[in-house]
């Protein structure tokens, strides 16, 4: 079983259902984040029938007209509650088969430097309610963190500051990664190629406590020019015969245990 999000930058294309759709079958996704989708509200049920037939959704469409984030599931596999629906993301909690929690956001954080402060303030808001059980961040920033995340320019810029402040703030680190290294590009050639790692997932303590074997897998762009990231979810230990069910007493260190 699967998490994934991809910034599919408009979705009314049949042709680009097609390509999510083959992207769902072909990695067993069960829980997925599709952001920036550009898809009017009178339109979204169409349009996830056609990819994902059968399948729940939520969407941001109360508080984003172009419904910058979309999550459906595979109500055979998990169901997802949404906690906090925003303008730049949907938090919210998979509840697995056996009775597993994991608390998910997917995120489209704005081009604005001061409209992303708001999601970070929802970051810092959820980071002591989910601190006891794993919590999953991804989806597309917007921002890099590091100078080596953009293909031509090292410049650490104040809007990298506020990302990696907000990051230790929430007591979130990056999970371990495999795949395409920049996440996004500008699709040109020569002098104006761009390319950056705007797209990322990043997890709490207590996911790497309890999902430490878990990676986050950056996959080709497709036609799309965001790579789309899968998380593969797999227990790494438990507690008492109880998933992801630990004691309260541990420190910053035993994150990578």
């Amino acid at each position: 079983m699967s998490f994934a999000a991809w910034n599919v930058r408009g979705l009314n294309d049949p042709s680009k259902h097609s390509e999510v759709r083959h992207f769902i079958s072909s990695n067993s996704i069960s829980l997925f984040g599709l952001l920036e989708s550009r898809v009017k509200v009178n339109n979204l049920d169409n349009v996830v029938r056609n990819i994902c037939n059968k399948w729940l959704y939520t969407s941001n469409h109360n508080v984003s007209l172009s419904g910058r984030v979309v999550v459906a599931w595979n109500p055979s596999n998990l169901s997802f509650v949404p906690a906090l629906v925003t303008e730049q993301a949907i938090h919210g909690h998979a509840i697995c088969t056996n009775n597993v929690c994991i608390h998910v956001s997917f995120v489209y954080g704005l081009c604005n430097r001061e409209a992303r402060k708001s999601l970070w303030g929802e970051l810092s808001h959820y980071t002591d309610m989910f601190r006891n059980e794993p919590w999953v961040v991804l989806g597309d920033f917007n921002v890099t963190r590091f100078g080596t995340e953009h293909a031509s320019s090292s410049i650490n810029t104040n809007a990298m500051q506020d990302f990696n402040k907000e990051v230790s703030i929430a007591e979130l680190e990056d999970l371990m990664c495999t795949g395409c290294v920049y996440t996004w590009n500008n699709r040109r050639q020569g002098d104006g190629a761009i390319a950056k790692k705007l797209d990322r997932a990043l997890g709490n303590w207590q996911w790497f406590k309890s999902l430490g074997d878990t990676y986050a897998h950056f996959h080709p762009l497709g036609i799309f020019d965001h790579s789309p990231v899968t998380i593969q979810m797999r227990a790494r230990q438990q507690y008492r015969g109880r998933p992801f069910k630990f004691l309260n007493h541990w420190s910053k260190d035993d994150r990578f245990l």
